[in-house]
C-alpha cells in the first residue's frame, strides 16, 4: 500500500498548488468563477487526502501520527478540513491565501520527509499520546486560522485608513520571517546533524563545519525566495481595491478570537493526554521536555490573550497582532525545538 498512498498525498500536493492558484487569481482578478472551482478542487483533494490518510492507517496499523512524515500530513489535513468549514459558514475566500499554502507546504515537506514506514514508536505506544498529538495538530490549525484572520485585519485595516506602505511591510516582514524559518529548517533537515547523548543524560545536535553551512544557505535560500514572492503579494495587498476582496473588520475580529479560543480548547485538551500518557510510559506527568514545555508557553501565550480581550478589553488591531505573534511561537513549538532542543518528542 505503500506506493498507493504516496502517489495519493503527490497528488494531494499537486492539488492543492493548483488550488492556491486558483485562488489567487480568482481574489486579483474578482472571478467568483475561478474561486468556485478553486473551493471545489480543494474539496476534491481534501477528499483524496482523507482517502490517502485511511490507507497509510490501515497499512502502519496505528493513526497517521507516528513520525515527523505522518504528523506533517495530518496537520495539512486538519488546515484544510478548519478552512473548509469556516468558509461556508463565513465565507472569506481570502483566508485561503495563507491556509491552502500553509496546507500545501505541510503535506509536501511530509513527503520530503517520507522513509517508509517504520515501526510504533515506543514513545506513542498509549492511546492517550495518539490522541494528544492528533489533538494538538488540530489547535495548531486553528491557530493557523487565527493567523490568516488576524493578519488581514490589519491588511483591512491599513486599507480603509490608505496606509499602503504599512501593508506592504508588513507582507514583506511576514514572508522574510517564515521563510527565513522555513529555510532553517531545511537546511537542518538536509544537514542531518549527528544528534548524541551527553554526560548528563541530555540529548543534543553535533554541528559540524559543514552542516552549519548548510543550514546558514537553507535560510538564505529561504529569505530570498520568500521576500521575491512577498514583494508581489505586497504589491498586490498594498492595492485600495484589495479592501473589497477582504471581510469587514469585525468578522475578522471575532473570527480570529473564536479561532483562539478553540485553539487553546484543543491545546488544553493535548497538553492533559499528554501528561496522562507520559505518566503511563515513564511513570511522569510532567519532564520539562522541550517539545512540552514550549506547547504550554504556546498555550499561555494563548490564555494571555483571551484574557487580555475579556477582562482588559482588547479589541481589533491589539488582539490581532498577538494572533499574528502566536503563529510564530506555535511554528518554533512543532519544529524549531527539533532543530535547536532535541528531546523525546524528536519523531514528531
Amino acid at each position: 500500500m505503500q506506493e498507493i498512498e504516496q502517489t495519493l498525498f503527490g497528488l494531494v500536493t499537486f492539488v492543492y498548488l493548483v488550488v492556491v492558484v486558483l485562488y489567487v487569481l480568482g481574489l486579483a482578478y474578482r472571478r467568483a468563477d475561478l474561486e468556485r472551482f478553486g473551493f471545489l478542487t480543494l474539496t476534491a483533494g481534501f477528499a483524496l487526502h482523507t482517502v490517502a490518510l485511511i490507507i497509510l492507517w490501515i497499512s502502519t496499523g496505528w493513526p497517521p501520527l507516528a513520525d515527523l512524515h505522518q504528523s506533517m500530513v495530518f496537520l495539512s489535513w486538519s488546515i484544510v478540513l478548519i478552512y473548509l468549514i469556516v468558509d461556508r459558514v463565513y465565507r472569506i475566500p481570502a483566508s485561503a491565501l495563507i491556509m491552502i499554502p500553509v496546507a500545501f507546504f505541510t503535506v509536501g515537506m511530509g513527503q520530503v520527509l517520507y522513509e517508509g514506514d517504520r515501526a510504533l514508536p515506543e514513545e506513542l505506544d498509549s492511546g492517550w499520546l495518539v490522541v494528544h498529538v492528533g489533538v494538538s495538530l488540530l489547535a495548531y490549525a486553528a491557530f493557523a486560522l487565527a493567523f490568516a484572520t488576524a493578519f488581514f485585519y490589519v491588511v483591512q485595516e491599513d486599507l480603509l485608513k490608505r496606509r499602503y506602505r504599512q501593508v506592504r511591510q508588513l507582507v514583506l516582514t511576514l514572508a522574510g520571517a517564515l521563510g527565513l524559518g522555513t529555510g532553517l529548517y531545511v537546511g537542518y533537515l538536509i544537514a542531518d546533524p549527528t544528534l548524541f547523548e551527553d554526560a548528563a543524560g541530555n540529548r543534543v545536535y553535533a554541528y559540524s563545519g559543514a552542516d552549519v553551512t548548510v543550514i546558514l544557505v537553507g535560510a538564505a535560500i529561504g529569505l530570498a525566495a520568500a521576500l521575491a514572492v512577498g514583494w508581489i503579494a505586497a504589491r498586490g495587498a498594498s492595492r485600495p481595491s484589495f479592501a473589497n476582496r477582504l471581510p469587514a473588520l469585525n468578522l475578522l475580529d471575532n473570527l480570529s478570537s473564536k479561532s483562539v479560543v478553540a485553539g487553546l480548547a484543543l491545546l488544553a485538551v493535548g497538553i492533559l493526554t499528554g501528561a496522562i500518557g507520559a505518566h503511563q510510559q515513564w511513570g511522569a506527568f510532567w519532564r520539562w521536555e522541550p517539545k512540552e514545555t514550549w506547547a504550554l508557553a504556546a498555550w499561555l501565550f494563548y490564555a494571555g490573550y483571551v484574557a487580555l480581550r475579556e477582562f482588559a478589553n482588547w479589541r481589533g488591531r491589539n488582539t490581532a497582532v498577538l494572533a499574528i505573534a502566536g503563529l510564530f511561537i506555535v511554528f518554533f513549538a512543532f519544529l524549531g525545538v527539533n532543530l535547536f532542543l532535541p528531546g523525546r518528542h524528536d519523531f514528531n
